[in-house]
């Protein structure tokens, strides 16, 4: 999800989808956000969450393979406006 830049970074002060910070959601979920890197650029936080991802791998003789593993995936970005 992108949040496009209509709104500045103080009026996202209160919110950790728009500054550095990682947190435990109250349903347990785990995220961090981080803001004005390289991949962001200046005036812009992106979100991840720790989430279960789930492969295929096909097999040389047919069908699949199937595995499972926790990493961080991107959730959203949120760019701010200047003023």
């Amino acid at each position: 999800m992108t949040y496009l830049p209509y709104m500045t970074r103080a009026q996202w002060a209160n919110n950790n989808l728009g500054k550095q910070t990682s947190w435990t959601a109250a349903d347990g979920r785990r995220w961090y956000t981080e803001c004005d890197t390289a991949a962001t650029g200046r005036g812009a936080c992106r979100s991840f969450t720790w989430t279960t991802v789930f492969a295929a791998t096909a097999k040389p003789g047919g069908g699949y393979t199937f595995s499972q593993e926790n990493k961080w995936v991107f959730n959203n970005v949120v760019m701010f406006r200047d003023r």
